[in-house]
């Protein structure tokens, strides 16, 4: 699984912590999901200008999968999740990006610096 847009301009990493009080299966079951087909084992959004907002649940279908290769489906949902709904299935979630071609993606940030904007 790789995150991707039309020109890849800026290319990184993703992390989160799921949520104390819901998981990704209890959404799914929550929205009337088979959960003893569909295993959750991830999660996407895309967003674009104008407020564009998609999301959708990565999940193994069991029925579909062999021991030695697991079938990996997209769920969307026609009642699409709001921008709230799909961050709250997450304690903390930090996306990091950098250019493509700044020879950037390897280093390691050296120090935090924190402007004051507010004049």
């Amino acid at each position: 699984m790789k995150a991707d847009t039309q020109y890849n301009d800026f290319i990184g990493t993703a992390a989160a912590d799921i949520s104390d009080h819901f998981n990704l299966n209890d959404f799914l079951k929550s929205r009337k999901v088979d959960i003893e087909r569909f295993d959750a084992v991830g999660a996407s959004f895309y967003h674009g200008y104008s407020d564009f907002f998609s999301a959708s649940i990565v999940c193994i279908d069991k029925t579909k999968s062999s021991n030695e290769t697991p079938y990996l489906v997209n769920i969307e949902f026609e009642k699409a999740f709001s921008h709230k709904e799909f961050f709250d299935l997450f304690k903390r979630f930090n996306v990091m990006i950098s250019k493509k071609h700044g020879g950037v993606q390897n280093l390691d940030i050296q120090e935090e610096i924190i402007i004051d904007d507010r004049k």
